[in-house]
């Protein structure tokens, strides 16, 4: 396992996410397992002067890294392997299941959110291959008729009525994530003011693994995810990731970040 201050590079960060193989940005409950815990003082983590791991994700998503807010709802970077892992388990939730139409009851109101809206959402980054985030609250507004946003009610009504507001685009966007539905597509940077600085502005896209990765449904009629599964292990030759149930994708996770951080498995089993 990479000691604090390993990172002080692109190619460094990159190395430590393909090592440790999922892991959050920012600290995290689990010392030392954050690209946060990792970086060099002097890399840019603690220095607003020096961009560091936050310019460096951009080279970390064009070399194969999967970039989203999938850990506990905040950033996190993946590889390929580990992200399948983590898709099969996930998308076998029932809680995610609203993104795809499921019938489940919304009881609370962050549920009527999610079924009301994510659908849409993710149909729209669907359709587009790839959406910007400044994109997203307009198809929100013009495919999600008043009276259903009002439905959602309660603490959320302020967010959706008359506009949908960008607090309520980033709560759909939490949820979609974690369900591993969507994920960054793209992070361009963004040169301002008369001679063209960059000074950390970005620009994202969203869209979905499945886009990312193109992965196409099963014509066995298992998930289309099973496939990518299949394709991985064949390609890698990790016996591992064949015929994976979601549960054993989710312990093959479980089994590797406690092989790394000993004695923090049950954290891991509340994160994961």
């Amino acid at each position: 396992m990479k000691e604090t201050g390993y990172i002080c590079s692109a190619e460094t960060m990159i190395g430590a996410i393909r090592e440790i193989g999922i892991v959050p940005f920012f600290r995290s409950p689990v010392p030392g397992w954050s690209i946060e815990d990792l970086t060099h003082p002097d890399s840019g983590f603690y220095s607003s002067d020096i961009l560091g791991p936050w310019d460096w994700k951009i080279d970390a998503i064009h070399e194969g890294i999967v970039y989203g807010k999938y850990l506990s709802r905040r950033a996190a970077f993946a590889t390929e392997e580990m992200y399948r892992h983590l898709m099969n388990w996930r998308r076998s939730l029932s809680q995610y299941q609203f993104a795809q139409g499921g019938m489940l009851k919304a009881v609370t109101i962050d549920q009527r959110l999610q079924k009301y809206l994510s659908p849409v959402l993710l149909s729209a980054i669907r359709e587009n291959e790839s959406l910007e985030s400044s994109e997203i609250r307009s198809i929100l507004d013009r495919k999600v008729p008043l009276q259903i946003r009002k439905k959602v009610g309660g603490h959320m009504e302020k967010y959706l009525i008359p506009k949908v507001t960008r607090q309520a685009v980033d709560f759909l966007l939490g949820y979609l994530d974690m369900g591993t539905w969507t994920v960054i597509g793209d992070i361009t940077r963004v040169y301002r003011g008369p001679n063209c600085e960059y000074k950390g502005w970005q620009r994202n896209t969203i869209t979905t693994p499945d886009a990312l990765f193109r992965i196409v449904e099963s014509p066995s009629g298992n998930p289309f995810w099973a496939k990518f599964l299949e394709e991985a292990s064949e390609s890698s030759g990790n016996p591992v990731s064949t015929g994976c149930s979601p549960e054993e994708s989710r312990q093959v996770i479980i089994d590797h970040l406690a092989g790394l951080y000993p004695g923090q498995r049950g954290m891991f089993e509340k994160i994961i």
